[in-house]
């Protein structure tokens, strides 16, 4: 279980919206959640915050929840991010990230730090890591190309064997739209000695409602948006052969 819930957090896509694309996302609409993504891509706002929470049906017991804040220092954009997830009496999983990222218009670079502590409740066992990523943006036309490599620098990670490395995961992906208010996205994902396709879609009808639909190995998801200027809410359901049906529901504040 403390296996399958490492994964999650990553794999899928933190947020509402970038779980509902099956952890790939729209570049125009990521905000301090960014800094779980990819950090080339903070956004240019003054301020920009995202609270959300993940439950599932079969595992109702595994809780995670997601917090981040970003703003913009000329063209440097610094973000905070914490993840927690555990299940009560049994372990807890916190995260803390700290991300910069330097943007201009057709390209971005960015890098984060992670802390991770874990805690085996009921052996009374911890064990914490260090890990860095890095993040790249580039934008060539109608395409958006974005590759995120986590852990590509970590420490062991572990209850019981501290020798173990923490797995890297390498994400590229490629986003355009056609038409205009659709964004398309296809991604790669490779983990270890597994890779991932992943397909997504997300459509504005208007400006302030949007449906987006993933396909993954086995798997579909589906979210809607709501927004303004300001605030914002998303929501989205997936379904797995491990989990059942999992929901994700975040708000977001913004200041331009």
């Amino acid at each position: 279980m403390i296996t399958l819930a490492l994964l999650i957090g990553y794999l899928s896509g933190v947020s509402s919206q970038t779980y509902a694309l099956g952890g790939l996302f729209n570049p125009s609409s990521l905000k301090s959640d960014a800094v779980f993504i990819n950090p080339s891509m903070i956004p240019d706002s003054k301020f920009s915050g995202v609270l959300g929470i993940r439950q599932n049906y079969f595992a109702s017991e595994l809780t995670d929840f997601h917090l981040s804040a970003s703003t913009k220092i000329n063209k440097l954009g610094l973000a905070l991010g914490i993840l927690k997830s555990g299940i009560k009496d049994v372990y807890s999983d916190y995260t803390f990230l700290m991300g910069a990222g330097f943007k201009k218009s057709n390209w971005g670079v960015g890098i984060n730090s992670r802390v991770r502590y874990l805690k085996n409740i009921e052996d009374d066992i911890t064990s914490s890591s260090f890990s860095l990523d890095y993040g790249l943006f580039a934008k060539a036309g109608i395409f958006n190309f974005s590759l995120m490599h986590l852990n590509f620098l970590r420490s062991s990670v572990g209850f019981y064997d501290r020798s173990e490395k923490s797995s890297d995961e390498l994400l590229f992906f490629t986003s355009f739209n056609i038409p205009e208010p659709v964004t398309w996205v296809l991604g790669i994902d490779k983990m270890a000695e597994k890779m991932t396709y992943r397909f997504g879609t997300e459509l504005w009808f208007t400006e302030g409602f949007g449906l987006r639909v993933a396909v993954l190995e086995r798997e579909i998801r589906l979210g809607l948006g709501l927004k303004t200027d300001t605030y914002g809410v998303d929501i989205s359901f997936g379904s797995s052969r491990e989990l059942g049906t999992t929901y994700v529901i975040s708000t977001s504040y913004t200041i331009r």
